[in-house]
């Protein structure tokens, strides 16, 4: 009997072993096998947006094959074989974050926009005695995660916690002054610039419209469907099915077109749909029929209570949700402050180069040039004491 029993054991931990390296993932903690899954939720929603610059958020390092990715890169720790010899100094460059990824098996799950904030981290730590070990490198919540050893509030944690919060004001796509954005159902962290450019565009003509580079004709729509309401009760997606034309998608191709409700030209868009789809409710689309000059940016995109350009609210759809005071003084205030809030993230520089829409000729700024050198002085004190 004991002989059986330990035949069996035997053959049970034989079996384990074999599993697992068969399945690599599966016997890992949690935090090591979260990659796939982070990319096929992140993938699903890109694909979703339908988004203008979707290869910048590609969490997937750039190569597979190590030796083809680093033969000709020139870096610190290119003859590196061990954690315990990483050489951490103000030389390292993007290819040393991959290699010390690799060398603690984990993807290197940020975008090239981090790089630079990640090795000004690794110096810190290094500073502090960090031994090299990570269990994951990777953006979530639109900010910067490193997974490793250390105690809560020790310098180690508090080094991670401060480079989390600064990453919240840094582009994942160029570096740049960045700040948290919404649109497309996933947050991430862009400059003007980028954000401008993964909006996405659609413009319309006789024949049919282009959405971002590509043409669709008119009588290629088969049906349309608003799709996922917000809180304002606004859809955030309209869902296009289309009869010949076939879209890629991150992974699949299909009839399915999604334009999202941030993309520049939408409001324009919806007005010059067919009038005879099937599931389309028009009843909506007449929110949409005029357009606005907006107070915040001064262009002519205000629709449904918000501007498509700046992508502000009114002062009448702001005092509808938090019924705040109605006086002059204070919608004075709060356009203020929008105005200055547009003009830091250069919203007007970007709009004037691409020229989306008309400006009102009456458009008047209400703050002054000293309110905005002490809202940018407040910024800067609020970053650096964060």
């Amino acid at each position: 009997m004991t002989v059986t029993i330990a035949i069996i054991v035997g053959l049970i931990i034989s079996g384990i072993i074999i599993y697992g390296i068969l399945n690599p993932y599966a016997l890992k903690p949690k935090k090591g096998i979260e990659y796939e899954d982070l990319v096929n939720r992140t993938q699903e929603r890109i694909a979703k947006a339908n988004g203008a610059l979707i290869e910048q958020f590609s969490l997937k390092n750039q190569s597979d094959d190590n030796a083809d990715f680093y033969k000709d890169a020139e870096f610190v720790n290119k003859e590196c074989t061990s954690l315990d010899d990483f050489i951490i100094n103000d030389q390292i460059n993007s290819f040393d974050l991959r290699k010390l990824a690799d060398l603690n098996g984990i993807q290197l799950q940020i975008a090239q926009g981090w790089h630079a904030l990640l090795i000004e981290m690794l110096q810190e730590l290094d500073a502090k005695g960090w031994d090299r070990r990570v269990s994951c490198i990777k953006e979530k919540y639109a900010s910067l995660r490193f997974y490793t050893r250390c105690e809560y509030n020790d310098p180690i944690f508090m080094i991670l916690e401060h480079y989390e919060y600064k990453s919240e004001q840094v582009c994942e796509t160029c570096g740049e002054k960045g700040e948290m954005r919404h649109n497309s159902g996933w947050d991430y962290i862009a400059c003007q610039l980028h954000y401008t450019e993964n909006r996405g565009k659609v413009t319309v003509e006789d024949s049919g419209f282009t959405h971002n580079g590509t043409f669709y004709p008119w009588n290629d729509i088969k049906d349309a469907v608003f799709e996922d309401a917000d809180y304002y009760k606004k859809y955030r997606f309209l869902k296009i099915a289309l009869k010949k034309t076939n879209v890629q998608h991150p992974g699949w191709s299909d009839n399915t077109l999604y334009v999202s409700r941030h993309v520049i030209g939408f409001g324009n868009f919806l007005n010059h749909l067919p009038k005879q789809l099937q599931s389309l409710d028009y009843t909506y689309i007449k929110n949409f029929e005029q357009a606005a000059f907006c107070e915040v940016c001064g262009y002519k995109a205000v629709y449904f209570e918000e501007c498509e350009c700046c992508e502000k609210r009114t002062w009448l759809a702001y005092l509808k949700e938090f019924n705040d005071n109605d006086s002059n003084e204070e919608r004075i205030r709060h356009l203020k402050y929008s105005q200055m809030n547009w003009t830091k993230k250069e919203g007007e520089k970007y709009e004037m180069l691409n020229n989306n829409y008309s400006k009102n000729p009456d458009y008047t700024i209400l703050y002054t040039e000293e309110e905005l050198n002490k809202s940018y002085k407040d910024e800067e004190d609020e970053l650096y004491n964060g």
